[in-house]
């Protein structure tokens, strides 16, 4: 019988710190949280798909125009601000004191992707909790391959690493099972591992990345589970005005 994400404790980090460049959201005089989508903001689409969580268990993470953030999402929120813009890592471990003493899952997603849904979001959280995992995280197999972070296997079947398509070898860019982005944790080591998480010195300047997290949570011995998206027009993220029209267009199917 599965674990009842309704009902289970869980807390949820959201990451809306960025400026969107891509999007030109500084010449709109937006955050990229705050870009709309068929009118609405692109994390009031998020926000819709998890009904399960009540806002005072949702934290979101904010940076750049922080203030228009949660003047157009209200006080019901937790809020953190990343004070240094330099990755996902570092911007997830800013909502540690918002989530001070909780032990249980903790899922940890994105502001630009709005066309994951319900049903994944409960699925990556029942498998994390039915499988005992201390860290899931989101794939897909997808073709063609889109430019995402590549998930490493051991002989075994062990999720060992996730390299950035930046980094692959010609033979690790063939792998189409591919990183989605959403991960959840135990709120137990968490903020251990995170802390762990190594700069990419290849980025100028080097920033921690999310992705990495795997690596080291598979170096410390951690279990980590995969759970693999039914639907990949899902895994669609919002980071150009190309990907807006994409996102657009699926939402009309």
């Amino acid at each position: 019988m599965g674990v009842d994400v309704l009902n289970a404790p869980i807390k949820i980090v959201i990451l809306a710190a960025g400026k969107g460049k891509r999007l030109e959201s500084e010449s709109a005089e937006l955050p990229k949280a705050l870009r709309l989508l068929r009118g609405r903001p692109l994390i009031r689409h998020v926000l819709d798909h998890l009904p399960f969580a009540a806002p005072r268990d949702i934290t979101i993470v904010v940076g750049y125009r922080k203030e228009q953030v949660a003047a157009e999402l209200g006080p019901a929120y937790n809020y953190a601000v990343q004070e240094t813009l330099d990755g996902t890592a570092h911007a997830a471990e800013y909502a540690r004191p918002a989530l001070r003493g909780f032990t249980g899952p903790v899922m940890v997603l994105y502001c630009d992707m709005p066309l994951l849904s319900v049903g994944t979001y409960q699925g990556i959280l029942r498998q994390h909790v039915e499988s005992g995992a201390d860290q899931t995280l989101l794939s897909g197999v997808i073709h063609p391959i889109p430019p995402y972070g590549r998930l490493i296997r051991d002989s075994g079947g062990r999720l060992i690493d996730i390299v950035e398509e930046s980094a692959c070898t010609p033979e690790q860019k063939l792998i189409d099972e591919v990183n989605v982005g959403i991960q959840v944790f135990n709120g137990s080591d968490m903020w251990d591992c995170l802390a762990r998480v190594p700069y990419d010195k290849r980025r100028n300047p080097p920033e921690r990345y999310l992705t990495a997290a795997a690596g080291v949570y598979a170096s410390m011995g951690k279990r980590v589970e995969v759970y693999r998206l039914k639907n990949n027009g899902e895994a669609t993220g919002v980071n150009s005005m190309e990907d807006m029209r994409k996102a657009e267009a699926l939402m009309e199917v």
